[in-house]
């Protein structure tokens, strides 16, 4: 790693001295007035003293080798030693990994290093491949917000202040949050104390709450919102509103009711990288700003349990963003700003159409329970394709037309969830073939009140609309129309009445004519050996059978004296083949002569 040289003015003076004295002295004495610097200061290495001279601008006019700059180390061999040394830099800065140890470990593995480590720390240094350099936090773009409640960040950490069950407060010491040693923290379990932290980007205005529990929870993380988002007249604090994009890490964007609840408020997240906190910076500072401003005033007036912790956090951040704390100047100094303001000053310049107010209460905690609902889109009397869901902002269910979405057809299921925000609106989303999401915000369909139809439909001789294809409509008329090239819709409509053969024809079965079809062997068998026939005897149907069949087949031609005459005709009974011949004799004139009696087989 480089050194540096700390200089004071007195020394800087001293190498302007020597260098105006090395500039008028021969050659051959510089050397004689280096090492007489080096005797007055009791330095023993010259590299010190042209270190400081060259600080002060001096050059020694030497010329240039021919052959500065190169070096007898492979350039892939000089990246790999830096690869070996930045894994071993902590973020404290501590490098684990030195130099002589990597070129050990890099000579170890094949690696050819023919220089010493003094020239490897030059080289590395050259490449920005030292320590020093990885240490060096990397630029990043400055982000903006166009307005106040435009971004909102927040942030949970734990506290390091805990209250015992006799209410007493107490402070965890360095020692008994030292990360090798959690078991003490560990130990207070739900007597933790979570600071819950948000600011607004623009303004800059610190809110802060103290939850009690043994870790983060969406319960706590969804209350705070809904606390800082309200609006608090009883505390003089003017800052209010739901932003429209919330900035937070990866834990707090884990739960899906929360995320729910703030898709409802449409309120956009983003979730900054792992690793990535400088993504929130703004409330990371704000953390430490509450911590050395406010938490540290806690040992000189301690509080009895974590409700007075939150009265005492309200009057300090409310005196913090009015830069009313006495003596104490906390206004936002931004680059850019012509003059420090305020921070309730500069959120004050929002406007109106700016400003989303938090609905009651009652509302908001049920968005944190609800889930998105799926349905299933009807072609219903209302027309179009609709569903029907109950806002809980509504008195009954209501109907959305989801007609003009692309993608929506009959019997397809979406997923819908109330939107605080609009006149019972709601956010429709369709998930496509590939499982990509679409989301839609829709309004509830009006009818007039007298009729019952729709507000929007189309009357009579004034005015015709249709509706736009779904996707199955529309494949269809993609077969048609690929099926009868040329033709518009209303000629294929026609073509197809008249039973036209699609494709102009196809050689669909006259072609297997002319298919090769080999010949194969004829196969011998046996004769199949037919046994005598064996006479089955035919089903005797009672009388009761016989005027059952004989009614069912004369209908109003059949009277009840015949059941007495087919008794008396076959006592025990006819087969099936005699029914003809029974229908004929009783339709017969009753002057016939009579017909010998039929007899049972």
């Amino acid at each position: 790693m480089a050194i540096v040289e700390p200089y004071s003015v007195t020394l800087l003076d001293q190498f302007r001295a020597l260098a105006r004295r090395l500039d008028a002295a021969p050659h051959r004495q510089r050397g004689e007035l280096i090492q007489g610097f080096l005797a007055e200061h009791g330095w023993a290495d010259a590299n010190r003293v042209y270190r400081g001279l060259r600080k002060v601008g001096w050059s020694s006019g030497r010329k240039t080798r021919s052959d500065a700059g190169s070096t007898a180390l492979d350039e892939q061999v000089l990246r790999e030693l830096g690869a070996a040394i930045r894994p071993g830099i902590r973020k404290n800065g501590k490098v684990t990994m030195e130099v002589p140890n990597a070129i050990s470990l890099m000579a170890s593995n094949g690696r050819a290093i023919p220089v010493g480590a003094s020239r490897v720390r030059t080289l590395l240094r050259r490449a920005h491949l030292d320590a020093r350099s990885a240490a060096l936090d990397t630029p990043h773009v400055p982000m903006s917000s166009l307005y106040p409640n435009h971004v909102h960040q927040t942030d949970p950490s734990l506290c390091l202040l805990y209250y015992a069950p006799n209410g007493e407060q107490r402070v965890l010491r360095d020692e008994e949050i030292h990360r090798n040693k959690p078991a003490w923290v560990e130990r207070i379990g739900n007597l933790k104390c979570w600071r819950y932290v948000l600011t607004d980007h623009m303004s800059s205005v610190v809110i802060v709450r103290y939850y009690q529990a043994k870790g983060e929870t969406q319960t706590n993380l969804y209350d705070f919102l809904l606390y800082a988002w309200r609006q608090l007249d009883a505390l003089g604090c003017p800052f209010h509103g739901v932003p429209e994009l919330l900035v937070w890490d990866k834990g707090s964007d884990a739960g899906g009711a929360i995320h729910n609840a703030l898709r409802a408020l449409q309120v956009e997240t983003w979730a900054h990288a792992r690793g990535q906190a400088r993504a929130k910076g703004q409330v990371e500072c704000a953390n430490n700003i509450v911590e050395k401003l406010f938490e540290s005033r806690l040992k000189f007036e301690p509080v009895r349990n974590v409700d007075e912790l939150n009265t005492a956090a309200e009057a300090w951040y409310r005196a913090f963003n009015a830069n009313a704390i006495p003596h104490y100047d906390s206004r936002l100094k931004r680059i850019g700003l012509a003059q420090p303001q305020a921070r309730y000053a500069l959120w004050q310049t929002i406007r109106q159409e700016q400003l989303r107010t938090l609905p009651d209460d009652e509302l908001c905690r049920y968005l944190l329970t609800a889930e998105p609902e799926p349905r299933k889109v009807r072609a219903t009397g209302a027309g179009g394709l609709t569903v029907s869901f109950r806002h809980p902002s509504a008195k009954q269910s209501l109907v959305y037309d989801l007609s003009g979405i692309a993608g929506v057809f009959r019997d397809m299921t979406v997923t819908v969830s109330p939107l605080v925000y609009g006149a019972n609106q709601v956010l429709v989303t369709i998930a496509d073939y590939k499982g990509d999401e679409q989301t839609h915000v829709i309004d509830p369909v009006a009818f007039e009140q007298t009729s019952g139809f729709r507000a929007d439909a189309p009357v009579f001789g004034q005015e015709f609309r249709a509706l736009r294809d779904t996707p199955i409509e529309e494949a269809a008329k993609t077969a048609d129309r690929t099926a009868y090239p040329g033709r518009s819709d209303e000629e294929i409509e026609k073509a197809k009445a008249r039973n036209a053969a699609p494709f102009g024809g196809l050689n669909a079965h006259s072609h297997l004519r002319e298919v090769y079809v080999p010949e194969y062997m004829k196969r011998r068998g046996e004769v199949v050996e037919v046994a005598h026939p064996v006479r089955v005897a035919e089903q005797i149907l009672t009388v009761t059978d016989i005027c059952a069949r004989l009614a069912s087949v004369m209908g109003r031609g059949w009277r009840p004296e015949y059941y007495a005459a087919i008794k008396d005709r076959c006592p025990e009974g006819a087969p099936e083949r005699e029914l003809a011949t029974l229908r004929a004799w009783l339709e017969q004139p009753a002057e016939a002569p009579a017909r010998p009696a039929l007899r049972a087989v």
